[in-house]
Order: structure tokens, then sequence, then C-alpha cells
């Protein structure tokens, strides 16, 4: 499924990319954020279709990419042949006219980018990138499409996937703690011993059916600063040892509100 869908993603946002840089366009920036949209939107798909084959993820997001980047080009020119932009000043049939006759002189797409590249891109300070320096900076945003693609889709690909039930790991309970339930926790699973730690947090993962171990993440600063994070698998029997220590903590909580109030 995510093969199928990733041209139609890289033809949206082929489309939605020219259409920017019509009137925001800067060099870097520009591909770099085309890429996160990308990525997010891969991402996005994946999670709602839990689809777990990693590989099947990346390969979707390198296709997506690679229709962008062409169909950015392609956009441009059906926009400039075939989807001329209609003037305040023409009618109706002289705008139809007018494509008709856009139409009749369109080159094929392959003569569009060699005669772009002869006009040549206009970057930073003056300079035109004509030739092939011109492909070789369409290449380059190409490129960084995809890395800033990536650097959002793999990292996605970090968080556990249940194969049991065909579902990715969702946090299912987080927050922050204090010292003595922190060390509490650490000592209850077998954690290695918590000292003066500050902004002490907690989070609970489970795939959605349930029939996988729980993930507990154990995260604390400590008094030189540095951060710790402790990550363990949980059987039901030690997750429910953990559930009956937060919910005393949550308990504990509730009445010092009420002893206050």
């Amino acid at each position: 499924m995510a093969l199928l869908v990733a041209p139609l993603i890289g033809l949206a946002w082929a489309w939605t990319g020219q259409v920017i840089q019509g009137y925001f366009a800067p060099i870097i920036l520009c591909p770099l954020l085309l890429g996160i949209s990308v990525g997010a939107v891969v991402v996005g798909l994946v999670r709602i279709a839990q689809i777990g084959n990693r590989p099947t993820i990346v390969l979707a997001t390198v296709l997506a990419v690679a229709v962008t980047t062409a169909g950015e080009h392609y956009c441009a020119y059906l926009s400039a042949y075939y989807w001329p932009r209609p003037s305040v000043e023409t009618n109706l049939a002289a705008e139809q006219d007018l494509s008709a006759v856009m139409r009749q002189m369109a080159p094929s797409f392959g003569q569009y980018m060699q005669a772009q590249a002869t006009r040549g891109r206009p970057l930073l300070f003056d300079f035109v990138a004509r030739g092939r320096v011109a492909w070789l900076t369409w290449a380059m945003d190409g490129l960084l499409i995809l890395a800033a693609a990536l650097a959002v889709t793999i990292p996605a690909t970090y968080v556990p996937y249940c194969n049991r039930c065909g579902s990715w790991y969702r946090t299912i309970r987080s927050g922050r703690i204090d010292a003595v339930t922190a060390r509490r926790l650490a000592a209850l699973v077998g954690a290695e011993e918590i000292n003066h730690p500050r902004s002490q947090r907690y989070r609970l993962s489970a795939c959605l059916g349930g029939c996988g171990p729980t993930r507990l993440e154990l995260s604390w600063e400590e008094a030189d600063g540095a951060v710790d994070l402790a990550r363990l698998w949980l059987d039901p029997a030690v997750r429910n040892q953990v559930a009956a220590i937060l919910d005393g903590l949550a308990d504990e909580t509730v009445e010092t509100i009420n002893e206050e109030t």
C-alpha cells in the first residue's frame, strides 16, 4: 500500500511545491521544508495503515521524493504550456484561444528542461546557473529533499512494532514523577541506581492489541546536567506493579491537593 500511495504523495507535494516557489523559494530552505513535509506525510500514512516493514517505508520515502523532485519541474512545464494563468484583461474566449496556441507550441518535457537550463537559474548574489550547473543545482535540490524526508521517516521506524497484532507501539501513559518514585521504579525493574536525579519522567508504551510486552522509559537529569535514559521491557506482572506504584503516586497527589485546598 505504501508503495502505491507514495507516488500520489509525491505528485501532491510536487504541485504544492511548484505553487509555493512562485512566492517563496529560498534555494536551500525550500527543498528542506518540502522534504520534511513529504517525510511527515509518509510517517502519517505508515501510522494510519500500521505498515511495519521498515525497508518498505524507506523505499516509499525515496519513491515519494523522486516523484516530488521530477514532478515539480513537470508541473512548471504544464503551468507554462497547458495551464496558463488567466489575465484580468483577457476574456474567456481569448483565454481559450491562448491556451490552444500554447499547447500547439509546447515542446516536449525534455526540450523544456533543456531550454530552462540554457536560460539559467538565478541563485545568490546575482549568480545564474546555466547548463550543467543548473542541472547540478536541481540534483542538489533533490538530494536535500531526500535527506530531509529520510531524517523524518528513519527515526520514526525506531519505534517498536508488534508483529502479533500488526501495530506500532504508542504511548499509553507518561508524565513527571518525584525522585522517590523514580528510585522505586528503577529498583523494581532492575535499572541502575539513580543518583541525585532531577526532572524525572516516565513513559509507558504498548501495542494496540496489548499482546506484546510493555516498554518503560525512565529519564532523569543528573546533578552535573547530563540526561540519562533507561529503556526496559516489562512482563505483565511487573507492568502491574509499575502501574500500582504510579497509581499510588496519583492518589498521594490528589490527597495533597485536597489538604491544601
